[in-house]
This record gives C-alpha cells, sequence and structure tokens, in this order.
C-alpha cells in the first residue's frame, strides 16, 4: 500500500515525506544517546569513588659524592711563566757610600707649670719657763714651833724676759701663813723665759710648788 502511495505522491509530497522521516530518524537517534548516556552518567555516580591520598613525604636530595663535585673549569689555559734571565752583577771600582746621620736639637717639650709641693708644716719647738736657783723663802717662825708643814702650789704669769707679772694660790698647804710666804717669794724670783723656737715668748698659768718641811732644820 505504502508502495502504491508512493507512487501516486507527488515529487513534492515525497521529499517532505523524506525530510519527515529523516528528521525523526535523527530525533531517535538523539533520544537513545541521551539516554544511554544518563544511565552512564548515573552508574558513574554510583560507582566513582574518590580516594584522598595523602601527599608522600619528600625524599632528601642524595648527598654528594664529595665537596669537589662541581669544580669550576676554565677552557683558557693559564699563560706561560716568563724565562728566567740572569742578570749579571757589575762591581764598581769605587767604595760604598756611608751616610751618617746627625741627630738635631733636642726639643723639649715644656711640660706648663709645676704645682710646687708644699712641705708639710713644722712642729713647733717649745721650751717651757724654768725657775732660776735662788733662796728659800724664810720658814714662818710661828709655823716653826708649831710643826706646820705642806705644799704650796702658785701660778704664775711671765713676761718674755722671765720676770713675773702676777701670781695666785692655786692650791693651798693647809697653812695660809706658809701660802702667804710662798706668794711673796715667788713674787721675786726670777725665770728663764719661755722660747717657742728659740724665741722668747710671755706665758701665764705656769705652775710652781714650793714644799715647806721641817726636816733637816
Amino acid at each position: 500500500m505504502y508502495g502504491a502511495m508512493r507512487e501516486r505522491a507527488s515529487s513534492s509530497t515525497r521529499f517532505a515525506g523524506a525530510i519527515t522521516a529523516g528528521v525523526a530518524t535523527t530525533a531517535l537517534a538523539l533520544a537513545v544517546v541521551i539516554g544511554m548516556g544518563g544511565q552512564i552518567a548515573q552508574a558513574m555516580e554510583e560507582k566513582l569513588i574518590f580516594t584522598v591520598i595523602p601527599d608522600a613525604a619528600p625524599i632528601p636530595p642524595e648527598p654528594l659524592a664529595n665537596d669537589k663535585q662541581f669544580e669550576m673549569t676554565s677552557d683558557v689555559a693559564p699563560a706561560p711563566e716568563p724565562p728566567l734571565v740572569d742578570v749579571p752583577l757589575f762591581e764598581g771600582d769605587d767604595p760604598p757610600v756611608t751616610i751618617i746621620v746627625t741627630p738635631g736639637p733636642r726639643t723639649e717639650i715644656d711640660p706648663g707649670p709645676v704645682e710646687a709641693k708644699v712641705a708639710p708644716p713644722r712642729a713647733l719647738v717649745r721650751v717651757g719657763a724654768k725657775l732660776l736657783p735662788a733662796a728659800p723663802p724664810p720658814y714662818p717662825a710661828a709655823d716653826v714651833r708649831k710643826g706646820n708643814e705642806g705644799i704650796s702650789r702658785l701660778e704664775v704669769c711671765l713676761d718674755a724676759r722671765g720676770g713675773v707679772t702676777s701670781a695666785s694660790l692655786s692650791r693651798s698647804s693647809g697653812h695660809a701663813s706658809l701660802d702667804q710666804a710662798a706668794l711673796k717669794w715667788v713674787r721675786e724670783a726670777k725665770f728663764a723665759p719661755a722660747k717657742t723656737d728659740g724665741a722668747p715668748q710671755a706665758v701665764c698659768g705656769h705652775s710652781v710648788d714650793y714644799e715647806w718641811s721641817l726636816k733637816g732644820r
């Protein structure tokens, strides 16, 4: 029947039918391909498993065979050393010259002002006044009869010539008559003056002790 219809159809109808049939065939083939692709993708999604492989530890570099593995080489040949030439030595007839250098005058550097050293102060030499030999004072008769004895301590002031300018009683002998006789005696006494570095000096407060004793009378 199809063959009868084909024979009776016009050429344009046959062309259109051929195009329709080609389009249908292409669509069917595309559907088949898409369907298979979907199944393949589904199968890959179900069976595809990703395994994370850790990074391998770095492999240390192999040690060099020796320190001179890498040596710089040069293709340039070293320059040849110049040949040794013997130089003849000539000795002259003139004697060698001797140069004598005479040093010039010595220049002294001024060190500046020199600080003077001050000597430590010298201790002064002092000599005290000294009573000159003289006759003793008369012993009061009343004290002799009573047997009074003792020591009268006196203090005197002297001038630069050794003369007594004043006298006073600093400690009593225990008997007023003996003390008064001692004061009268010392005011008339003479002294070698006190001296400082050999120079006579006036002094005051010089002590003189006079002992009243009846022994040997």
